[in-house]
């Protein structure tokens, strides 16, 4: 009888014995998958995959779409603007005929560093990074800079050596950096663009009027970002007076950056944003121009009447309908 007992709490165990086992399983893989399967920090396109989630312009399917045209003539082959609040496209001008980058090439250079560069860390100058031509900083090999302090250089005085420096310290070669550019604007859906160079000195490194927005507004969602391009001057290590090149910050109050770039070979290139209050609240703009050939305090005046005029149509579109008494 006591056999006959034993043998039967035994099999009654079995169901939960398979119960648990299984429970077990599923426990593991919830382990194996949270804490194993989680990609490299240094997996530049992870950080794209996540922003996925959000609502961005790289969502936006690039095809045809129709815009009113500007009621004034600008001299830029390319542009586009962009109602970030709502992503709504407000013009457009060849916004996907790839042209030079100049060192608007430096946008994505700034945030592949955002991204996998602590702001405190120390960087030793090359001599390859300090005999880079261009715009620079005056640095020269086997001095100090902070990842910070070459950001800002990097985008105040679209400095070139500082630019190759920070590649350098990100992924081992200038080479190996200019390969991560390339993915992660694979990543982000920057189809019409190829990056050469981390400055944006080479004819080869070639983008779009859309492109361009794409990497910008990825930028713009980074508040250091947002302060350093937003900086008209600061200070750097020999340089006690760095001007930010953007002269649309020294004209327009409402304007937050973003980057110039200019090559003989891509003209004068800018992108720009503005945020102003219509009917008490902020509206962001976001704009590009491409390859005019006339000069900067030109394709300022441009940017500004884009920015007008954009602005004007989101206060059109705010604005509530007026019904006959």
């Amino acid at each position: 009888m006591i056999s006959q007992s034993k043998h039967r709490k035994s099999a009654s165990s079995k169901p939960w014995g398979a119960a648990f086992l299984a429970f077990l399983l599923i426990v593991s893989a919830w382990i194996n998958q949270e804490f194993f399967s989680h990609p490299a920090i240094h997996d530049v396109s992870a950080a794209s995959k996540q922003a996925h989630t959000i609502k961005t312009l790289y969502t936006v399917v690039p095809g045809p779409q129709k815009t009113p045209a500007l009621p004034f003539k600008i001299g830029e082959s390319s542009g586009i603007l962009w109602n970030l609040n709502t992503h709504q496209l407000l013009w457009q001008l060849h916004p996907h005929t790839p042209g030079p980058l100049a060192s608007t090439t430096k946008l994505m250079t700034i945030y592949l560093v955002l991204h996998h560069l602590p702001l405190n860390r120390v960087i030793t100058i090359s001599p390859q990074a300090a005999a880079t031509t261009g715009s620079d900083i005056y640095m020269a090999p086997g001095e100090h800079f902070t990842v910070k302090q070459l950001l800002y250089g990097l985008m105040l005085a679209s400095a070139n050596d500082a630019s190759v420096a920070l590649a350098e310290n990100l992924a081992g070669s200038r080479a190996a950096f200019i390969q991560e550019m390339n993915q992660e604007a694979k990543a982000l859906g920057m189809n019409g663009t190829h990056y050469a160079d981390p400055d944006g000195l080479s004819p080869k490194s070639v983008g779009t009027a859309w492109d361009l927005s794409i990497i910008a507004e990825q930028d713009l969602r980074n508040p250091l970002f947002r302060r350093i391009v937003d900086t008209k001057i600061t200070a750097l290590p020999h340089n006690p007076v760095v001007r930010n090149l953007n002269g649309l910050l020294f004209i327009d109050p409402s304007v937050i950056g973003i980057k110039t770039g200019w090559t003989t070979q891509a003209g004068f290139n800018l992108v720009f944003a503005a945020t102003r209050n219509i009917d008490g609240h902020p509206v962001t703009l976001l704009g590009v121009i491409l390859h005019a050939q006339y000069g900067f305090p030109p394709e300022y005046q441009d940017a500004e009447k884009i920015l007008n005029w954009g602005f004007q149509q989101v206060a059109l579109q705010m604005s509530p309908p007026r019904h006959d008494i």
